[in-house]
């Protein structure tokens, strides 16, 4: 969402946050496309989790996301460090 308001952009929906950070981050090259997918699958999971009845993620499952997870989050501080300089 930070990197979305240093570019003047904002939503009230969390759809509209992931829409516009695809249209205006990855589509444009800010974000490389295989960091993209990271954010999207996991959008869908917190989805999952906060709208569906007993959804239980396994730790094999999960482990795979932390490094990804990582990674997006790595280049996404260094885009808003850069912006601010």
């Amino acid at each position: 969402m930070r990197l979305l308001l240093q570019d003047g952009l904002s939503s009230s929906k969390h759809t509209g946050v992931r829409s516009l950070f695809n249209r205006h981050d990855v589509r444009t090259g800010k974000v490389p496309k295989h960091l993209a997918p990271i954010y999207n699958d996991l959008f869908e999971r917190c989805q999952e989790g906060d709208y569906m009845d007993f959804v239980d993620f396994e730790e094999a499952q999960v482990r795979p996301w932390i490094a990804r997870a990582d990674n997006f989050i790595d280049h996404i501080a260094s885009l808003i460090v850069s912006k601010r300089a």
